[in-house]
């Protein structure tokens, strides 16, 4: 028993520094990766791709100090010299906030960037942009084909009547009413509202043209001349000579009229003061007060408030009514002026002064009275 104890703790003896040298070791620590070596001096010297490289590890903040203002100089830097990845990059950071400040008009104009240098998506998304009203105009020309290009591919009558109103108004574009009549009655025929009025509004100020006329008129059905227009009565005067006279054509009226009247049937406030108007001065439409009156009254009823004001004035002057009546054009006034047209406002102010206080109280009780309804 005693000599196997002390066998035991011989034993244990002779391992005991074997034991206290197999104990584990600490790891040797890693070794930290090189660090990322930015391309600054190609950057600096315009190479793009170094520039975008700088951007994104600004934006990040991978090898250096994030900053979002570091990052935005030198990805504009990369777009600007055509790195299509850096204008997308902005365009996203920019829409989102995420890097950069939100900001969808410089976000658009990005995406505007990124679609000249040839991205696909980009213009379209700037296109949907545009449509929304989230951008600052279409940009440029390149847009512009851009939507002519999505109008003539899905035909929607929005974007075809947003490309008929480039055309008229000139934005982005050279204007050409040919053009944007043509792109409105393609929307009009389609049932947009918006488009037959301004293919109506359009037509009907188109300048008057002028024709030759037999001043015999026996001798007009042998007239070769008569399909010939001239822009001014000068020019037909000057090709008359002595058996000719000139006659004023205005090609548009009728056909204006025409899509006016649609889109005022529909609703259309503007459509149906521009026939008030035309009928009240007989400058584009024959002179018609009865029609006039309808045609405001029908846009002013719309929430039309000029056309409203045109009536106060009417009623003020007594035209189209038996006497001037002041309390209808107080009324009339005061619904302008509530709809925020201050000569309204003012032109009610003036009228109450010449008032009785019993047409006063009762303008005032029949305007509280429409209010309530």
């Amino acid at each position: 028993m005693r000599i196997a104890a002390a066998t035991a703790l011989l034993a244990l003896l002779v391992a005991g520094p074997a034991l206290a040298q197999s104990k584990p070791t600490k790891p040797a620590a890693k070794k930290a990766p090189p660090a990322m070596t930015l391309p600054l001096q190609a950057a600096a010297q315009g190479d793009p791709s170094a520039q975008f490289e700088m951007g994104m590890a600004y934006l990040s903040g991978k090898a250096v100090k994030k900053s979002p203002a570091e990052a935005a100089a030198w990805l504009t830097a990369a777009a600007g010299n055509g790195h299509v990845g850096a204008a997308l990059t902005l365009a996203k950071a920019h829409e989102t906030g995420d890097g950069l400040p939100k900001d969808p008009i410089q976000a658009a104009q990005w995406w505007y960037r990124a679609g000249d240098l040839g991205d696909e998506a980009a213009r379209a998304h700037f296109i949907d942009l545009y449509m929304a009203g989230k951008s600052d105009g279409i940009g440029g020309p390149a847009a512009a084909r851009w939507l002519e290009s999505a109008a003539a591919t899905l035909g929607t009558a929005e974007l075809v009547l947003a490309v008929g109103t480039l055309y008229e108004t000139g934005e982005g574009v050279l204007v050409d009413r040919a053009k944007a009549r043509r792109w409105y009655t393609d929307a009009a025929i389609a049932g947009n509202v918006e488009a037959k009025f301004r293919l109506g509004r359009m037509l009907l100020a188109e300048p008057a043209q002028w024709r030759l006329l037999f001043k015999d008129p026996t001798r007009e059905k042998d007239n070769t001349e008569r399909d010939r227009l001239y822009s001014t009565k000068a020019q037909a005067l000057q090709a008359a000579g002595g058996d000719f006279q000139p006659d004023m054509m205005r090609p548009g009226m009728i056909e204006a009229e025409t899509w006016l009247i649609e889109a005022a049937r529909h609703g259309h406030a503007e459509a149906r003061y521009v026939l008030g108007m035309a009928h009240l001065t007989g400058l584009n439409l024959p002179l018609d007060l009865n029609r006039a009156v309808e045609w405001l009254s029908g846009a002013a009823w719309a929430g039309h408030a000029e056309a409203m004001m045109v009536l106060a004035d009417l009623s003020a002057k007594g035209h189209g009514l038996p006497n001037p009546d002041p309390v209808r054009a107080w009324v009339s006034y005061d619904i302008a002026a509530a709809q925020g047209l201050k000569a309204a406002e003012e032109a009610r102010d003036r009228l109450a002064k010449g008032m009785s206080q019993r047409q006063l109280g009762r303008a005032r009780q029949v305007a509280q009275d429409l209010k309530n309804n």
